[in-house]
């Protein structure tokens, strides 16, 4: 069975006013108790199955959840049983046989959640959706993770209609679009409670709930590995591409939008912003390089985008001044400055833009793209494999780089940011195919690659910096200090991107692997 479904978290705002309606609505109770199952090792949790038996109501289920084939899919697999006991024998001749067969340690109850249920069925279009509305916790010796989020899952007709009915209710009820399973977020405390428990069994009903480590439960998602072979198709091989950008926005933003207890880890705002707008750069980037042989019908979707990588680059561009060039100003001798106030440091305004009704329908957006199954090649005729052609694309891309790179100090502002854009996707578009390729020759572009991002991106640094110190000699004289200063490290730094681009054409091309 596919399971398609859509996950939220529900801000401790609206929570009154969204049971007052599904109750409104005809919703029912449903208690729930689930016990999930794994090894010591996380062998299930690392290849993102699940495996738990749940009381639901009066019932018992054992269910296996394992990866489908797009982020709002899985493929679920249910069967009664008497009581909580788990009964690996019925899996016996069927393809979840080999998944456990291989196992190297026991399986063991690594957590459990125990949740109150109101479940309503909704028709959207000719789709019928059932909403359930979960408020509990996931417990693991002496953590206790809370829960309160809202499922929205396909029971017939498509997902335009599933998509529909969310945005319907993520308008009204500031909903939050989370990626992560119960299962997810329960192997997380899980890892964590021998560290945090004092109790020796990390099972132990009797432990003395323990203050939650957010640090470690919430760190920000960076980019992933991504594994293509040559077998595939270009069209999966985009969706592998860019179901790990789009999973890298969302779930930063998830984290940045204040979500469970986010708001104590502003120490991590910096990181959050960072990976969102890495995420939004390799998207983008990865829908210019497979545009070539794909028609993706990623218009919509790009342009949202636009404007919420513009307001956190403002985030991004002070944090930059204040964490960065300032107190390496200070240390070269600036004089004293009165600096403009910082307005997104203490209002709470960045996990409010994060939540905000419109960011999150971009998020929702994306994730339709991800999941729409009408993206076709360009020329159907002609069955492109990934290897080669990209291969040919990337070099064709490092051969235009390398020529304008190589006169670097002779180029305007304008166009110096534009080759830095131009080759941060090319450092990312190189990571997409990066399994493609020869390992050797990779690792020395790749080392090229990143060394020339580097210093193109302290050099934007330096010229943030001076549009924002320029505006002070006026009242404040003693800003010419901080101007003087961050000119003779752009010419510096000019001189050192026009040795990059030089090494990075010397480095060779890619190779297939």
């Amino acid at each position: 069975m596919l399971e398609r479904e859509l996950k939220f978290y529900v801000p401790a705002r609206k929570r009154a006013s969204l049971e007052k309606r599904l109750r409104k609505d005809g919703a029912t109770d449903l208690p729930l108790h689930a016990c999930y199952f794994d090894t010591q090792d996380h062998e299930l949790a690392k290849r993102k199955i699940a495996l738990r038996v749940r009381q639901e109501g009066e019932l018992w289920v054992q269910t296996i959840k394992t990866p489908g084939p797009d982020e709002l899919s899985r493929i679920e697999i249910n069967h009664p049983r008497p009581g909580p006991t788990l009964d690996l024998g019925i899996y016996e001749g069927t393809s979840v046989e080999g998944l456990l067969s291989g196992l190297e340690h026991p399986l063991t109850l690594r957590y459990e959640t125990q949740v109150q249920r109101l479940v309503l069925k909704m028709e959207c279009g000719n789709s019928e959706v059932e909403l359930a509305y979960d408020q509990g916790v996931i417990k693991s010796g002496g953590l206790e993770l809370p829960l309160c989020e809202l499922e929205l899952e396909l029971v017939t007709g498509d997902t335009a209609g599933l998509f529909e009915l969310a945005g319907q209710w993520l308008k009204k009820y500031g909903l939050i679009l989370d990626l992560r399973s119960k299962a997810e977020r329960g192997d997380a405390l899980a890892r964590l409670a021998p560290k945090h428990s004092n109790s020796k069994d990390i099972n132990d009903k009797d432990a003395t709930p323990q203050a939650l480590p957010w640090p470690q439960l919430l760190k920000p998602r960076r980019a992933g590995p991504i594994l293509l072979t040559p077998d595939l198709t270009m069209q999966q091989a985009y969706q592998r591409c860019a179901t790990d950008c789009i999973n890298q926005i969302i779930r930063n933003t998830t984290f940045l939008a204040a979500a469970e207890g986010a708001q104590a880890m502003a120490s991590t705002r910096v990181d959050y912003v960072h990976q969102i707008r890495v995420g939004i750069r390799r998207i983008r980037s990865c829908w210019k390089f497979f545009g070539k042989w794909i028609d993706l019908n990623e218009s919509q979707a790009e342009a949202e985008l636009r404007n919420y990588f513009s307001q956190l680059g403002k985030i991004r561009d002070r944090d930059v001044i204040d964490l960065v060039i300032t107190p390496r100003l200070v240390a070269a001798g600036m004089p004293e400055l009165e600096l403009p106030p910082n307005s997104d440091s203490d209002d709470g305004s960045i996990p409010a833009l994060a939540a905000s009704p419109r960011v999150q329908a971009i998020l929702l957006t994306l994730l339709q793209h991800l999941t729409d199954t009408e993206i076709a090649a360009r020329n159907p005729e002609k069955d492109v494999k990934p290897g080669k052609a990209m291969i040919k694309r990337l070099n064709k891309r490092i051969d235009a780089l390398c020529e304008q790179g190589e006169h670097f100090v002779q180029l305007s502002i304008e166009d110096q940011h534009r080759l830095r854009k131009r080759l941060k996707g090319l450092r990312y578009s190189m990571e997409f195919a990066g399994s493609l390729l020869a390992e050797k020759r990779l690792a020395r572009l790749r080392e090229a690659l990143i060394t020339a991002q580097h210093t193109l991106g302290d050099l934007n640094d330096l010229y943030i910096a001076d549009d924002f110190y320029r505006p002070l000699i006026a009242a404040q004289p003693q800003a010419y200090f901080a101007i003087g200063w961050l000119h003779a490290m752009q010419e510096q730094k000019k001189a050192e991107a026009q040795g990059n681009f030089t090494r990075l054409h010397k480095a060779g091309r890619f190779k297939k692997a």
